[in-house]
């Protein structure tokens, strides 16, 4: 007979004299979750899951342990770093009564809910960043022939470590205990949340990728409305309304409508199709951006604009101005349209002065261009059309999602990218006047600015 989930186990208790009870951090249809200290990897966290499905005798008890070890050995297999590790399969016994439970990596951060509690409605920016993280995690899950069953704001956690989104949660101690029930004609536990999972999951017990996507937009929703998804689903008409709850540009909103169609057939098929849909999405304001830049670049002027971000910039008037002190002063002189008197006017000397003008400056400015170029601070070189750099799809997207996120928040743009610099040279002050480029062996560099970026960007939006 199973070890039901009566009573909690005691923190400090040991398991196998190895895992230590920290404490009880969940609890579930089948048994409860704890986080634990494994005492023979210097007390490393871990999270150990119970498994304890309510069966009538031995027999069913093994047969549903059989099962839940096979599904757990598919999940042993999966290795992503967006996925926990599962660690092992613990056999043991407790208050004398067998009991088992699955060793998981623990991941340290707060989950989706936890956020939506604690801060209210998340924006538009954090809401796509999500969706964009999560789906090469869905991406390698269904190319696996898995399916999650079980995706809602509860089961994905942001990892402190990193900022980036983590599923967990699987649905594999409900399968093996579903199938224990059909063989013993008990009814059957639905996979999945209420809300969260589409009709055909909790219906009639089928899945798709296409459900795993239906759960992940109506996640999304929840997150950028407040609002339970009970509150946003038309069950009379069979439709979700969300969109007068939430502010999002129109091609998001098109894009989670389709996701959330009632329909299977009628949705997004797969999550690198969703992937190629907001790539393009995202895109089109970022490359209005790259245009309007490129032309301060090409005619700046007199004029230093505040809002251009000087990480994405190799070049502008301030910093010309620290090689050639009187550059402003001299391009004023330069401009001045002579009148024909003042050629009579001229002497020798005055035609030398006016020679070494159109000649020496323009030299010595294209000398300040190029020393500028070659020694500069952190600088990414977004100039390039998407379609010709070298930088995967997702490291595109990420840049442009910081600086959606610094639009988003009103931040003074030169200003950020100036603070995320300096906490860079911090960390690589061998870095200092070398400038980063789209190369293989600059990306760690990168993944260390991205990051520094998210961190100040996550500091600004809990403050508002």
């Amino acid at each position: 007979m199973s070890r039901t989930s009566v009573s909690a186990l005691r923190d400090g208790v040991i398991l196998n004299n190895r895992y230590r009870i920290v404490k009880q951090v969940g609890r579930g249809g089948f048994g409860r979750a704890y986080l634990a200290e494994d005492t023979h990897r210097y007390r490393e966290l871990c999270v150990l899951k119970e498994f304890a499905p309510q069966v009538e005798s031995d027999r069913e008890l093994r047969q549903a342990e059989d099962l839940f070890e096979r599904e757990a050995g598919i999940l042993y297999k999966l290795s992503h770093k967006q996925i926990p590790k599962f660690e092992a399969l613990l056999r043991t016994r407790v208050d004398g009564k067998r009991s088992l439970f699955l060793v998981q990596e623990y991941i340290e951060g707060q989950s989706y809910w936890q956020l939506l509690q604690r801060r209210g409605k998340l924006t538009e920016a954090e809401v796509t960043k999500m969706i964009w993280e999560l789906l090469p995690v869905l991406d390698y899950i269904h190319a696996s022939k898995l399916i999650h069953r079980d995706i809602s704001p509860d089961n994905l956690i942001c990892r402190d470590l990193d900022e980036r989104t983590v599923l967990i949660d699987f649905g594999c101690v409900k399968i093996a205990a579903n199938a224990v029930s059909k063989t013993t004609g008990n009814s059957i536990t639905i996979i999945g949340k209420k809300g969260y999972s589409p009709d055909e999951q909790i219906r009639r017990g089928q899945a798709f990728a296409c459900s795993d996507l239906y759960s992940l937009a109506a996640t999304a929703v929840v997150l950028l409305t407040g609002k339970q998804p009970d509150e946003l689903y038309d069950s009379h008409q069979g439709r979700w309304d969300w969109e007068s709850q939430a502010k999002v540009s129109p091609g998001l909103r098109k894009l989670l409508n389709k996701m959330l169609a009632y329909k299977p057939c009628d949705r997004y098929q797969s999550a690198d199709r969703i992937r190629q849909v907001l790539a393009k999405e995202q895109n089109s304001p970022f490359n209005s951006f790259i245009s309007h830049f490129r032309t301060l670049i090409v005619a700046p002027g007199d004029r230093e604009d505040s809002r251009l971000p000087r990480s994405f910039s190799p070049l502008i008037p301030s910093q010309i101005s620290r090689f050639i002190p009187n550059t402003r002063r001299i391009s004023r002189q330069i401009t001045l349209i002579p009148f024909r008197a003042d050629f009579r006017k001229a002497r020798p000397w005055h035609w030398g002065m006016i020679t070494a003008g159109v000649i020496l400056i323009p030299g010595l400015v294209s000398f300040a261009i190029i020393k500028t170029r070659i020694a500069t601070t952190v600088v990414f070189d977004l100039k390039r059309k998407a379609q010709n750099s070298v930088l995967g799809q997702n490291e595109q997207y990420l840049q442009q999602q910081i600086y959606q996120r610094v639009k988003s928040l009103n931040l003074d743009a030169g200003a950020f990218y100036r603070q995320v610099d300096l906490a860079f040279h911090e960390q690589y002050p061998q870095l200092k006047g070398m400038q980063l480029t789209d190369k293989t062996e600059h990306q760690p560099y990168r993944e260390v600015w991205y990051q520094i970026a998210n961190t100040l960007l996550k500091q600004q939006e809990r403050i508002r």
